[in-house]
């Protein structure tokens, strides 16, 4: 029998985790997994404990950075789990280190938006930001970059309402404003995202995985650098 894959997660918030890991259920199709959420911190119900936001995964990069006293990818967290996934949204190319209240930052790499199309013009130049973070110019070992365009909220629109008229408009990771979408399916109410119905449709999620790849390349991407590290059985 087969050891579960571990898989620890870094990301925005909690919503952001239900998605990722209803995705990595699906791409390891029934096998066992670990799931950790490394940040933010959670309780059982999946409220954050710790600092949210792309700047909490700064933050957390930084720590990493740090408490390796040497290269970030010599820090255990990466040799202690199969895959570290580390997400961030590609929104974040429009932002500045002082949005967030950031003064230590190793390089003046925000913003980075590009032209979109393409997405990946935007996600490259954002990951290499994420890389800078950790003081890194490759991916480390066991860590799987994932930076949905425009943020992970088109994923769970393509994924769950397919019919929804902008969900089949082509170009949809170029698009912004899709969470508006998903105030109308009542999974948010303004800027709120309501964890509850994110779980409740984990499940959907998972079934329709296939379809946001074939949909948004970032989540194409991600399912194949995933893949790639998966452990045999």
């Amino acid at each position: 029998m087969s050891k579960p894959v571990r898989v620890a997660f870094v990301m925005e918030g909690p919503t952001d985790y239900v998605v990722l890991r209803a995705a990595v259920r699906a791409l390891l199709d029934g096998r066992d997994f670990e799931a950790t959420n490394i940040w933010p911190e959670l309780d059982e119900n999946l409220r954050p404990q710790t600092e949210g936001g792309w700047g909490g995964v700064y933050k957390w990069c930084r720590q990493v950075l740090e408490q390796a006293e040497g290269p970030a990818r010599d820090n255990p967290i990466f040799a202690l789990n199969d895959m570290v996934v580390i997400q961030v949204d590609a929104d974040v190319a429009r932002m500045k280190y002082k949005d967030y209240g950031i003064k230590d930052a190793p390089n003046d790499d925000l913003p980075c938006e590009q032209d979109c199309p393409p997405p990946s013009a935007t996600t490259d130049a954002l990951r290499a930001v994420m890389l800078g973070w950790l003081d890194e110019t490759t991916v480390p070992p066991h860590a799987v970059l994932c930076t949905p365009s425009k943020n992970i909220e088109t994923w769970v629109l393509v994924g769950l309402f397919p019919g929804n008229g902008q969900a089949k408009k082509s170009n949809i990771e170029c698009r912004w404003g899709l969470e508006v979408q998903l105030r109308k399916h009542g999974l948010m109410k303004g800027a709120k995202k309501f964890i509850d119905e994110y779980r409740a449709n984990e499940k959907g999620i998972q079934d329709a995985w296939p379809s946001v790849r074939e949909k948004c390349s970032e989540a194409e991407r991600f399912s194949t650098d995933f893949l790639a590290l998966v452990p045999a059985n």
